[in-house]
């Protein structure tokens, strides 16, 4: 599968794979791993994002930002990072009011990423 297979015309994947594998100095069995990592905690985080933006805990939202920016980092998923990052200000600063309308979006563009990684025929990608 290549990567317009992936994502319609016109559309970015959301991870870029050459340089996740430059991430990881191209061992390709250490990103398969990573991947399995990330698939596996992702729903959690997501899950504590959300937990921490229904009691209104900044500190909690700022957390789990943070931990989702560092996880899409080295995919070099620069959409998600972005969200993750601006969630996590938004907990630093202590107001969550613009929060609740990022949630949707990060939450959509990190099913992107898991659906992504776990279609995307990437181990004959260079």
């Amino acid at each position: 599968m290549t990567f317009s297979q992936q994502e319609p015309v016109g559309i970015e994947a959301p991870v870029d794979f050459s340089a996740a594998l430059r991430w990881v100095d191209g061992d390709r069995e250490l990103l398969t791993e990573l991947i399995a990592i990330f698939l596996e905690d992702c729903p959690k985080r997501l899950q504590e994002l959300d937990h921490a933006m229904k009691e209104g805990n900044a500190s909690g939202v700022r957390q789990a930002a943070h931990s989702l920016k560092g996880m899409v980092a080295g995919f070099d998923a620069s959409a998600a990072h972005g969200l993750a990052a601006e969630m996590e200000g938004l907990g630093k600063a202590g107001d969550l009011s613009k929060a609740s309308g990022l949630l949707s979006t990060l939450l959509i563009e990190f099913s992107r990423v898991m659906n992504y990684l776990k279609v995307a025929d990437w181990r004959g990608m260079n």
